[in-house]
């Protein structure tokens, strides 16, 4: 029966010789009637014709069936590769590079300690194979499969600048920018004027503002809209700012809030929750586990990076970035979202300009604000102006009834802070206050943090809301949150995180 298939297989190769099945026909019936070399063409053939999955996973089955490995073979076929590259068959390419990758020794299982990978001799080669066949699937518009090819790439080798590159080009097909935006900036570590990372890197930054990245359309399809059932009076809104949870009083006070007082309810963090990745998940958790919701926009802290993060975070965006994929993974709101019915809660990121300091509003050389930051901007006249770029699209949504916008930085220099030396320079950010401004409710609230300066009054119609914890704030044992919204209009008081009697620290 193999022998009458491969017969019918060629007589339709007859008629249409470019027909990837016919061609993945005759290289099974071959394989099972023991004719190797003939199997491997024939599979060579179909996978440059149609270079599926199922096809490629043939012909490797085959060749790794009818061969041992060989590193100058597999050098030869990656070289046949590069070849079939320049002539513009991608087909091909992904063939011979596919023979290659079988062909190179497997990884050696040599015992090594628990959690550490064994040393692969033979890692680089494989990298650049993966890398290459890569780049043939994007050049076919095959980004899925270049997306797993390079991401193996990577993972064998994670200083190969083409395998970055070319991941983060699968990624930006796939719609996911966010994770391409991280591996180009991987690549600009390593190599800083690479052109493809450089280009890539734009593209991503030029996108991102848009939110139309698969993860920001799920988060908004998914969260959005949820609570607009949600009747009057049924859920208040609490804010607070910078509570340092990684200061051991404020994370001990995090965990003193009620368990059971706030489940209905929802809560606004304006930033500098804490430094470290692994710390926000902790305070984010805790928070989350506390209250229905929780609303949270990064501060300056957020964005710093430690040397501990230094391989993860090629940069600032990447973290901030990051930090919104773990916002997801935890359900916290990163995003506007209704939280009642006539509710909503919109954050804003923000970050400073120099302008603040109307005495001065020039960037200082000398200062050296967050330092700890690395931006792919300029940090004194870009990076603000690019947070204030990604607040666009979500104030273009129909709000109605209450609106409560949130930022980490000080929207007006009306509202008070320390202008201490050179301290307004890092305060705020004026234009901030044109976007809290463009939303023309009858109803509204802006929370804010970073200045020390507890205020909770209006200005222009709008409620201005800083109620500022502080690294010391979880030393007073009952230090409260601010109530916001009761539910059912706009309210201004503190509430304790608990009722009862003082707990005794066990």
């Amino acid at each position: 029966h193999f022998e009458a298939s491969k017969d019918d297989a060629q007589r339709a190769l007859e008629l249409r010789p470019n027909w990837g099945r016919a061609w993945s026909r005759i290289g099974l019936a071959s394989a099972k009637m023991g004719q190797g070399k003939e199997a491997i063409d024939a599979y060579k053939k179909a996978v440059s014709f149609d270079p599926s999955s199922a096809n490629v996973d043939a012909l490797a089955s085959v060749v790794r069936q009818l061969n041992g490995p060989n590193t100058d073979l597999a050098h030869a076929e990656k070289e046949n590769g590069n070849t079939a590259m320049r002539g513009h068959e991608f087909g091909a390419a992904v063939a011979c590079y596919t023979v290659a990758l079988v062909l190179v020794p497997p990884e050696a299982s040599a015992s090594v300690p628990e959690g550490v990978a064994p040393e692969d001799e033979h890692a680089l080669l494989r990298s650049v194979l993966f890398s290459n066949r890569a780049s043939a699937f994007c050049r076919l518009k095959s980004w899925q499969s270049a997306r797993a090819d390079a991401q193996l790439a990577v993972e064998k080798k994670g200083d190969f600048v083409k395998a970055r590159n070319r991941l983060g080009t699968a990624l930006l097909a796939c719609g996911q920018v966010e994770q391409a935006y991280v591996h180009f900036a991987h690549a600009l570590k390593l190599e800083t004027n690479n052109s493809s990372a450089l280009k890539g890197r734009q593209a991503c930054i030029s996108i991102l503002p848009v939110w139309r990245t698969l993860p920001a359309r799920r988060r908004f399809r998914e969260r959005f809209g949820v609570d607009l059932w949600r009747p009057k009076g049924t859920s208040k809104v609490y804010a607070i700012s910078d509570v340092h949870f990684d200061h051991k009083c404020n994370e001990d006070w995090a965990h003193r809030i009620d368990d059971f007082e706030f489940q209905e309810d929802v809560l606004i963090v304006a930033g500098n929750l804490c430094d470290t990745r692994n710390a926000l998940m902790r305070a984010l958790t805790t928070l989350k586990a506390k209250f229905r919701r929780v609303f949270y926009v990064p501060g300056n802290h957020e964005l710093w990076l430690s040397p501990s993060e230094a391989s993860k975070y090629p940069d600032s965006l990447a973290k901030l970035l990051g930090i919104m994929e773990m916002c997801d993974e935890l359900g916290v709101d990163c995003f506007p979202s209704a939280v009642s019915e006539d509710v909503f809660v919109v954050p804003l990121l923000s970050w400073y300009s120099a302008d603040f300091d109307d005495k001065d509003p020039f960037p200082d050389p000398n200062a050296n604000f967050d330092h700890q930051c690395r931006w792919p901007l300029d940090p004194e006249t870009q990076v603000w102006k690019y947070m204030l770029k990604l607040n666009e699209a979500h104030l273009q949504h129909p709000y109605h009834g209450t609106v409560i916008t949130f930022s980490h930085f000080l929207p007006s220099r009306n509202l008070p802070f320390s202008a201490f030396g050179r301290a307004a320079k890092a305060m705020g950010c004026e234009e901030l206050n044109d976007q809290v401004k463009s939303l023309r409710l009858r109803n509204r609230v802006h929370v804010y943090g970073h200045s020390s300066r507890h205020f909770s009054q209006y200005e222009d119609g709008i409620l201005y809301v800083n109620h500022y914890h502080g690294t010391e704030g979880g030393q007073f044992e009952r230090a409260p949150l601010f109530l916001v919204h009761d539910g059912k209009d706009i309210a201004k008081r503190q509430v304790e995180i608990y009722s009862g009697p003082t707990r005794v620290s066990s």
